[in-house]
């Protein structure tokens, strides 16, 4: 993949997942750092959620986030004391408006990407194992109320 194509997908995802987490809950999100992933797996126990996109750039995005950064979002989205199912829901619709946001960002500087989002899967447990096959993948982590998160970008090109 061009390098300046994965420079603006990267930089889409994290400026959208800041903002995001921002205009919801009113908190910062600090950027930790940027890995790029030695291994095809990538493991997290947590809420999880993955939303995947297709066009001239495809891939998936995966969020992950402690339970107790799930229930701030969960909160932030007018929830109270949320129960596994309601963690599944906020972490699902805070990566979807996550996705959607960084695609915008993507189809606004690429006009034909014509990059489209596949609706969310969400998930909750421990030691949750997800496999990037034949994608070049990063790890961006994220801090927030002492609480690290994961976002987990996946591209292949078409």
């Amino acid at each position: 993949m061009d390098k300046s194509i994965e420079k603006l997908v990267l930089e889409s995802f994290i400026k959208s997942m800041c903002s995001v987490y921002k205009n919801l809950t009113n908190k910062e999100l600090i950027i930790k750092g940027v890995e790029k992933m030695m291994s095809p797996a990538f493991k997290y126990s947590g809420a999880v959620t993955i939303v995947g996109f297709s066009g001239m750039i495809s891939g998936r995005m995966i969020v992950a986030m402690p339970k107790e950064l799930s229930a701030i979002v969960y909160e932030a989205l007018g929830g109270e004391q949320p129960s596994d199912d309601d963690l599944l829901l906020a972490v699902g619709e805070f990566g979807n408006m996550v996705a959607g946001n960084a695609i915008t960002r993507i189809n606004n500087h690429l006009k034909d990407a014509n990059v489209r989002l596949s609706p969310p899967s969400s998930f909750l447990g421990k030691d949750l194992t997800f496999f990037n096959f034949k994608m070049n993948a990063h790890n961006i982590l994220f801090e927030s109320e002492g609480l690290v998160s994961r976002l987990n970008i996946a591209l292949k090109e078409v």
